[in-house]
């Protein structure tokens, strides 16, 4: 190929076709001929450059085996498959690896959390930092467990190159912005386990006081994930109400022993099914009873899609002196001391 080019030069191709244009008829060549013999001679050179054209490219495209990231089945773990990204010489590998990941998971148990309609607008690298700038589409998450998993797929895929530590990412030139309202900033890479995110309620649990003679409403604060159901939070609460009270002129209302089976919420009405241990632990008496019943109920009903709350003892009525509970129970706000 370099003979073809050496020919091509201007120096060499002209005086070639000078020779052949003042070739003397007589030697037996003719015009004709000679017009044939000059385009022979461009065919020839044409082909030949052709060779070159067509081979330079294959020695310009790069092949490179990398690991992109997806989560797991379940979206509990960061998970890896070995992809080969091709890209030619001078363009932007993290694009092109960033594309192929987007593309998602070949085997089936992984799961791609970044939508297939996600466009990469292209990559900007300062130091051993990246910025990565996504089409709109990359909002289109399904919840707070695969936001996470989608960020933790492109920083563990970025990161993977020796040369880069921390990952920013931008959705249509825009700083990616977080469930709290912040912006991420530059993230390193995330461990394969997956953390759901957590968020704090305030709840007021009800214990009694001293002399039994009412209750009073504690705060305390109860970290969930932001994906909790009302069963769960409800079970979570009544967890908390079961471990007593924080304030030392206060007493606890439910036996430590006491587990909460089950919680059910439907139409204004809570379903709570305890634990043996409500009646078996449980020391009795009217006024305990009555401390009891009413710590339950008071709690729940502060939330507003509770205004009622059924309770049972492993699927049966609660009975812990007197008050045989068949029909849910209603807030009593004579109970609650101001």
């Amino acid at each position: 190929m370099k003979f073809a080019g050496q020919l091509f030069r201007q120096d060499v191709v002209f005086p070639l076709i000078k020779s052949i244009i003042n070739v003397p008829e007589q030697v037996g060549v003719s015009k004709l001929s000679k017009r044939f013999m000059i385009l022979l001679f461009m065919v020839l050179i044409a082909t030949m450059l052709a060779g070159c054209v067509l081979q330079r490219p294959q020695k310009d495209i790069i092949a490179k085996n990398v690991k992109l990231y997806y989560g797991d089945n379940n979206n509990e773990r960061l998970v890896t498959e070995e992809r080969q990204v091709s890209y030619r010489r001078g363009e932007d590998k993290y694009k092109a690896t960033l594309e192929e990941l987007i593309k998602g998971p070949l085997d089936e148990s992984h799961r791609a959390n970044i939508s297939p309609e996600t466009k990469v607008y292209g990559t900007i690298k300062q130091g051993s930092d990246l910025i990565v700038n996504f089409s709109r589409e990359f909002n289109n998450l399904g919840g707070s467990i695969a936001e996470i998993v989608a960020r933790g797929s492109v920083v563990n895929t970025m990161t993977q190159f020796e040369e880069i530590n921390r990952v920013k990412i931008l959705v249509e030139g825009n700083e990616y912005i977080g469930p709290s309202g912040q912006p991420f900033g530059f993230m390193e890479p995330f461990p394969t386990a997956v953390e759901p995110p957590q968020v704090t309620a305030e709840v007021t649990l009800y214990f009694g006081k001293k002399d039994a003679t009412a209750v009073v409403g504690e705060t305390r604060a109860i970290t969930i994930s932001p994906d909790t159901n009302r069963e769960k939070f409800v079970k979570i609460v009544l967890e908390e109400l079961i471990k007593g009270p924080e304030r030392r002129d206060l007493s606890p209302t439910i036996p430590r022993e006491v587990g909460v089976l089950s919680v059910e919420i439907g139409n204004g009405i809570a379903h709570v099914d305890f634990s043996r241990e409500m009646h078996t632990k449980h020391p009795g008496g009217a006024a305990g009873e009555a401390m009891t019943i009413n710590s339950i109920v008071n709690t729940l009903t502060e939330f507003v899609y509770i205004e009622r709350v059924k309770m049972t003892v492993e699927g049966e009525p609660m009975l812990i002196e007197h008050a045989f509970l068949e029909e849910p129970v209603g807030r009593n706000e004579e109970m609650i001391e101001r």
